[in-house]
């Protein structure tokens, strides 16, 4: 098994781990109030783990603080409150993540249009599987 295959099903193991457990505080909370108490304890916990471990932090370079700008943007103004909402107000997450699953697919198709490699028929079949996946787990 390649090392990245190992470290992505870490990921989703964990990352089905973190809904499951989130799933009451996300129906108890709005999205603001959830989104500040998490920072502050992130925060926190960062702090203390670079103090701690003597980090040196790098001054990042215009470009670099940019591309960490826009992505914190879209992070927490786009991604990280429509999953918030989309768990919130569905029956079971699971149907809700197999719809936001789909970035993945989004990703398959994107790559290779921006970097140029080559799309295969049968990532085109694991594509419409995974369209149909999503659809059959959502219903």
């Amino acid at each position: 098994m390649e090392v990245w295959v190992f470290y992505a099903l870490v990921a989703a193991v964990f990352i089905c781990i973190r809904d499951v457990i989130s799933l009451d505080i996300i129906k108890r909370y709005d999205y603001i109030q959830y989104i500040v108490i998490a920072n502050i304890i992130i925060f926190i916990g960062t702090m203390i783990y670079v103090y701690s471990s003597g980090i040196k932090i790098e001054k990042p370079s215009f470009n670099d603080l940019f591309i960490i700008l826009l992505r914190l943007l879209i992070v927490y103004l786009i991604i990280d409150p429509a999953v918030f909402h989309s768990i919130k107000n569905c029956e079971n997450p699971g149907y809700a993540k197999s719809v936001i699953g789909l970035n993945t697919l989004f990703l398959v198709i994107i790559f290779p249009i921006m970097y140029g490699s080559k799309l295969s028929s049968k990532k085109v079949i694991g594509g419409i599987s995974m369209l149909l996946g999503a659809y059959l787990l959502s219903q």
